[in-house]
């Protein structure tokens, strides 16, 4: 009995005290940026990064991912909506890391690091230091620490800081909203979309430190990146697989056009007000769709901890308060004010939507100028329909 407790002991603790001894790599180790392609879903839309620490002589290949959650998080949804979800660094064997990208038809780039014995020593050391319990959990933000800007900071800290970064490749005078327009080309709704509920700190210029928030650009600057001693910090390179793969040309049809859609709806907006009848059912369909849109919007401002979704100001146009007055269609002095209010600030909206400090969707314009005959109609106009 005594020695099957013994035994019992020695297997709860002995992986314990083997997962918390230091791992020294040896001189044939090597530690690379693995860059994945953009995919077909929202979440693997502007690419992922990883780090790879491989040491043949060990057998140790591992990848280094802070991109990861986990769905069984208590209140999972209401924590992704208000920011507060927790991301953490998770490790997975290189094989899988591998397999699972091509699966998804997602290449890789591979950057092996320049580094020095000590070096890769350091960066493994703060890695394993991150991968801790207490030090693996971080709250996600979009544009200033998600999967790529911790990998940045962390092999900034292996070098103590002293990096020299080449922005000379890098597009000048660029918002943080136009990195993001050549990855959501193929996705014009997710584009909308994601105009709609960012607010002014995503047309804040971006600095060299910000660009590398997407992995393809912080694969850019590491390429061209010195270290303090001069020498450059990437000495190879790779694709994986080697032979491209092949991608369908996107060819939008008339719904992949936002901007077509909303022309549309409009269109169908102003026939509707030649029958009272279906006049009042699209009125009531369309102001409550604002008003829930303007919810969203204030929810994202004021109820979360999402950075880019503050100040923004398409709840110009999109009210939440239209939620109070959508099914309201009787002619009442306080319910024609309230649309002719509406209407007034949309077409002031309408006149300096180009001069506007926060980039407004173009596919919002044919909704806001509907806005504005609606408002006006009511009131000016819909004598008869009253």
């Amino acid at each position: 009995m005594k020695q099957f407790s013994t035994l019992c002991l020695l297997l709860v603790f002995v992986p314990k005290l083997f997962s918390q001894t230091p791992i020294t790599l040896s001189d044939s180790a090597s530690i690379s940026l693995m860059t994945v392609v953009p995919g077909e879903f929202v979440y693997s839309t502007f690419g992922h990064s990883a780090i790879r620490v491989k040491d043949p002589v060990t057998r140790f290949d591992r990848c280094y991912n802070y991109g990861t959650f986990e769905f069984e998080q208590p209140n999972f949804l209401l924590k992704f909506c208000r920011g507060k979800l927790l991301y953490n660094l998770d490790v997975e064997s290189y094989r899988s890391f591998e397999y699972g990208n091509l699966q998804d038809r997602r290449p890789m780039q591979e950057q092996v690091f320049n580094m020095d014995q000590a070096q890769k020593q350091r960066l493994f050391d703060l890695l394993q230091e991150n991968y801790k319990e207490e030090n693996r959990y971080y709250k996600y933000d979009f544009f200033y620490d998600n999967c790529a800007t911790r990998i940045r900071d962390i092999v900034q800290e292996t070098y103590f800081h002293q990096l020299q970064l080449d922005s000379s490749m890098m597009p000048a005078d660029v918002t943080m909203r136009q990195l993001l327009q050549p990855y959501l080309d193929e996705k014009p709704w997710l584009d909308y979309g994601i105009d709609l509920v960012l607010g002014l700190p995503a047309d804040r210029l971006a600095s060299l430190a910000n660009y590398m928030f997407l992995p393809d650009y912080m694969h850019h600057v590491f390429s061209r990146a010195k270290t303090g001693d001069g020498k450059l910090l990437v000495k190879s390179e790779r694709n994986i697989p080697e032979t491209p793969m092949k991608k369908e040309p996107f060819k939008p049809s008339p719904l992949d056009r936002p901007f077509l859609v909303m022309c549309f709806v409009a269109l169908i907006g102003l026939l509707s007000m030649a029958n009272p009848r279906t006049e009042r059912v699209f009125d009531s369909l369309f102001w409550f769709v604002l008003g829930l849109a303007g919810l969203v919007i204030a929810l994202l401002w004021f109820a979360t901890d999402h950075s880019a979704t503050k100040n923004n100001l398409n709840i110009l146009w999109a009210w939440p308060t239209h939620l109070f007055f959508f099914w309201r269609t009787r002619r009442t002095g306080s319910t024609e004010n309230y649309f002719t209010v509406a209407a007034l600030t949309a077409a002031l909206l309408l006149i300096f939507w180009k001069w506007m400090p926060q980039e407004m969707p173009m596919p919002a314009l044919p909704l806001v100028a509907l806005i504005v005959v609606k408002g006006l109609w009511r009131r000016y106009w819909k004598k008869d329909a009253a």
